[in-house]
C-alpha cells in the first residue's frame, strides 16, 4: 500500500471543483466509492497515514453533506408545490443525458438523475430480499430513469390508463411514471421487504391512492384493469410464459401496450399477438414498445 499514491489521488479529488456542481451526482458517487475503499484499508501507525485518513474522512463528510442538502432541497421543493407532469419532466432533464424526441437509442447505466431520485424519494438503507427466489426469478435491478423519460414521451397516457410494472423492486418506476403522467401505477413484486419499503415511501409522499404495490407472484395477478405493462428482465422460463398468457387474455378484451427494456424484448418481438412500434432497435438496452393486434 503506497500512501503517497493514495494521497495524490485524494488530493486530485479534493482539487476537483466539478464535484461540487449540483448536477454532478454521479461524480460524487464515484468519489465516495473511492473514499469508502480508503475507509476499509488497514490503518497504519504513522503521522503521514493519520493525516491521510483524516483528510479522506473530512472530504467524505463534505460530499455527503453536500448531497444530503440537495436531496432535502429537491424533496422540499416538490412538497411545497407539486409540479405538473410536464414541468417535472423539464425539471429532471438537466440531470440526464436523455434527449427528448431521440427515441430508440440504448440506455446504458445509471445517471445523475437516478442518484437524485433515489436520494430524494427512495433513500437508504434499502432492504434485502427476504424470500428465496423461485426458478426463473432474477435479482433486483433498478431501471435507469432515462428509460422512463423516453417511455412517457412515447406513450400518450391518460387518466383512465393503469400502468403495471412487473418486478417493481423498490418502486422507482411506478413512482416516476405516476409523477410524470398522473396515471395510476401498480407494482408487482415478489419480495415482501421490497413492497413494504416501496409502500412506506409512497405513503410519505401522500400517493397511496394512485400508486399501489401487490406483494405476490406475477403469475397470480389479475391484470384486467391494466392496459400498459413494463418489463425489465423480471423473470424468465415458464414464469415469463405464464405471465404473458395472462396479459394476452387481457389483450383479447381491449388494446394494451407492453414496454420492455432488456432481455425480454426479443421474445416479445416473436409473439404473434404483438406488434412492435417504431423506432425498432436490435440493442436490448433500447426501450422496445409493443401494441396488441
Amino acid at each position: 500500500m503506497d500512501i503517497y499514491i493514495l494521497q495524490r489521488e485524494l488530493d486530485e479529488l479534493i482539487a476537483t471543483p466539478a464535484l461540487f456542481d449540483p448536477h454532478n451526482f454521479r461524480g460524487r458517487k464515484e468519489a465516495l466509492a473511492f473514499l469508502k475503499l480508503i475507509e476499509r484499508l488497514p490503518s497504519v501507525n504513522s503521522a503521514a497515514y493519520r493525516h491521510f485518513e483524516e483528510s479522506a474522512k473530512d472530504f467524505q463528510q463534505r460530499l455527503h453533506i453536500f448531497d444530503e442538502a440537495l436531496f432535502r432541497d429537491f424533496f422540499a421543493r416538490w412538497q411545497v408545490q407539486t409540479p405538473t407532469p410536464e414541468y417535472l419532466f423539464s425539471w429532471l432533464l438537466p440531470y440526464s443525458d436523455y434527449v427528448p424526441g431521440e427515441w430508440g437509442r440504448p440506455h446504458h447505466g445509471y445517471e445523475h438523475l437516478d442518484i437524485l431520485l433515489e436520494g430524494a424519494f427512495l433513500p437508504e438503507p434499502h432492504p434485502e430480499p427476504s424470500l428465496t427466489p423461485q426458478y426463473g426469478m432474477v435479482r433486483y435491478q433498478p431501471t435507469p430513469a432515462s428509460v422512463i423519460l423516453e417511455l412517457v414521451e412515447r406513450i400518450d397516457m391518460h387518466g383512465t390508463d393503469v400502468f403495471y410494472d412487473l418486478g417493481s423492486g423498490l418502486g422507482k418506476v411506478t413512482l416516476l411514471v405516476h409523477l410524470l403522467t398522473a396515471v395510476k401505477s401498480v407494482g408487482v413484486e415478489y419480495q415482501p421487504t421490497f413492497c413494504t419499503y416501496a409502500d412506506e415511501k409512497i405513503a410519505r409522499l401522500g400517493l397511496r391512492e394512485k400508486v399501489e404495490y401487490l406483494n405476490c407472484d406475477a403469475r397470480d395477478v389479475d391484470y384486467a384493469d391494466g392496459n400498459i405493462f413494463f418489463l425489465f428482465n423480471p423473470f424468465g422460463g415458464t414464469i415469463f410464459d405464464t405471465v404473458l398468457e395472462n396479459i394476452q387474455a387481457v389483450a383479447s378484451q381491449k388494446a394494451i401496450i407492453i414496454c420492455s427494456y432488456g432481455s425480454a424484448s426479443q421474445p416479445l418481438s416473436e409473439l404473434p399477438w404483438l406488434e412492435q412500434i417504431d423506432p425498432i432497435s436490435d440493442d436490448e438496452m433500447a426501450l422496445a414498445i409493443f401494441c396488441s393486434k
